[in-house]
């Protein structure tokens, strides 16, 4: 399958890393977060962007800080 990753912001690559090091699926991923695959896989594209409680939850299923989710994030915003 052919990834979108010229397509991804720095916010969207670094939340696929930090999903995949976790082996993780996107819809594992989704199942957690309570929203749908299609959604994980917007948020790892540049079509759209997380919300800051969507952050918040990122950060604590994927153990990293938010402080680095957001400065990967800095330029996307």
């Amino acid at each position: 399958m052919k990834t979108d990753e010229h397509k991804m912001t720095q916010l969207g690559y670094a939340l696929r890393e930090y999903r995949v090091r976790h082996n993780m699926t996107q819809q594992e991923l989704a199942e957690k977060l309570g929203v749908s695959t299609n959604t994980i896989h917007l948020w790892e594209t540049k079509v759209c962007k997380p919300s800051m409680g969507s952050l918040l939850l990122l950060s604590d299923l994927l153990e990293i800080s938010l402080l680095d989710i957001i400065s990967k994030a800095k330029k996307d915003y």
